[in-house]
């Protein structure tokens, strides 16, 4: 089950988009209409933050999370000490990250990039649900015909910026990096890391590298697209894999963002995108 690469700029993207989907519920799209200068700049900011101490005026600490009054989420910094728990497993992931969305509190330096990535990802998840409207007709419901590629909320919609620091050897056992677990929500956008790591499963049980290099994005399907696709865009098991070359056991950063719809939308004759986000996160709360 490998993951196809798709060229963004090659004749026909959005009918080898939308194979790849089907295939694996992943896609790598090369010359992506991404900033890639501003993502460089993300991700050294980024990287400087979370090497940051915890306390002082400018530490962590003064960017811990809340619940944002704009979006509904909780924003800001979330340690390590507090990060989650994938659901079916016991132990901690070994991450901090930093939640964002419209409204949310953020360190000047890292305000500008931080929003303008939000505009330009959400219009590239926008063009991209299109495609997966035109291409996947005979799946949806005809309350979503023609409509995914309008029903992106930018306040439910949440860009997540990962760090994942060197394993210092006293990790409890068992602790990954991000255990499997598959995303919630309709399409995740993901800037390839410049570190390994990322590892899908396949369908005979197995786990597969996520190809790619840095200037790519990585787009997967999530669970909202497969109710409203009946299961034709799979989403698929993932996982972030503990460096096991002495050498590879550095910082990693990743900044997917999590595309949302609005929360009316029905995806199927079960659920709202309200209604299943609310039960994925209850079961995320047990």
């Amino acid at each position: 089950m490998t993951v196809a690469t798709v060229d963004f700029t090659a004749p026909g993207p959005d009918r080898a988009f939308v194979q790849a989907l089907r295939e694996s519920g992943f896609a790598v799209l090369r010359h992506p209409p991404l900033d890639a200068a501003r993502l460089e700049r993300m991700e050294a900011g980024w990287r400087a933050f979370f090497l940051r101490d915890e306390a002082g005026s400018d530490g962590k600490a003064a960017w811990l999370a809340e619940e944002n009054p704009v979006s509904g989420n909780t924003t800001g910094w979330i340690s390590p000490e507090v990060s989650e728990t994938a659901v079916g497993h016991g132990v901690k992931d070994l991450k901090e990250f930093y939640h964002i969305a419209p409204g949310a509190k953020l360190p000047p330096a890292l305000a500008e990039d931080a929003f303008a990535h939000l505009d330009e990802a959400l219009a590239l998840g926008a063009r991209l649900l299109g495609w997966i409207d035109a291409h996947c007709r005979e799946v949806l419901p005809p309350p979503l015909h023609g409509r995914l590629a309008g029903s992106l909320s930018r306040e439910h919609s949440l860009l997540r910026i990962l760090h994942y620091p060197p394993l210092a050897g006293g990790e409890a056992p068992g602790a990954v990096r991000a255990a499997a677990h598959e995303d919630i929500n309709l399409l995740t956008v993901l800037p390839v890391s410049r570190e390994p790591g990322l590892q899908i499963r396949t369908r005979a049980g197995g786990w597969e590298a996520v190809p790619g290099e840095p200037g790519d994005v990585i787009i997967n399907a999530g669970d909202m697209l497969q109710e409203a696709t009946r299961g034709a865009l799979p989403s698929t098991t993932h996982r972030v894999v503990n460096p096991s070359d002495p050498a590879m056991n550095v910082s990693r950063i990743a900044m997917p963002y999590f595309l949302a719809p609005d929360l009316e939308l029905r995806l199927s004759a079960r659920y709202t995108a309200g209604s299943y986000l609310r039960e994925r996160l209850q079961a995320l709360a047990r």
